[in-house]
């Protein structure tokens, strides 16, 4: 029952916030050519304010039920590392969650410094949304390892 649990939260925030990635890498990137300059950077700075409130909650809630499912579930799977091709997976999509949530870090803190170009917010997106495709990838790759 913990591991459902644990795993349908997890599952559940990742599609929050993989949602959030897509349209902004989906939608939002499209009509930038569509709209003046100032009038993008409101739209921009309007998302970093809901960003910096909202996602936080998912982001943690994501990493703390991954790091329980690997604790409680996997980590018998898991070590040694690469003994198998399903820890060779999970490792990678582990390296791949770190670096997204680097990215996520970096984006917060020059988002409340007002570091925050244009240009940055864009290719962070493009970075993370390039990582979660990769994450979803491996997830269901694990599945047949």
């Amino acid at each position: 029952m913990e591991h459902a649990l644990l795993q349908t939260l997890h599952l559940l925030c990742a599609i929050l916030f993989i949602g959030v990635v897509f349209f902004e890498v989906v939608f939002l990137e499209p009509i930038r050519k569509h709209l003046p300059e100032n009038m993008m950077t409101l739209v921009e700075a309007g998302i970093h304010v809901r960003a910096r409130r909202f996602m936080p909650f998912v982001v943690v809630l994501l990493f703390a039920s991954g790091i329980g499912m690997l604790w409680r579930v996997y980590s018998n799977l898991w070590l040694p590392l690469f003994a198998q091709p399903f820890s060779v997976l999970l490792t990678l999509k582990i390296l791949l969650a770190l670096s997204v949530l680097i990215h996520f870090v970096l984006a917060i803190r020059a988002s409340l410094c007002n570091r925050m170009t244009s240009r940055r917010f864009r290719i962070t997106h493009y970075s993370v949304f390039a990582h979660m495709i990769l994450i979803v990838i491996l997830a269901k790759a694990m599945f047949y390892a």
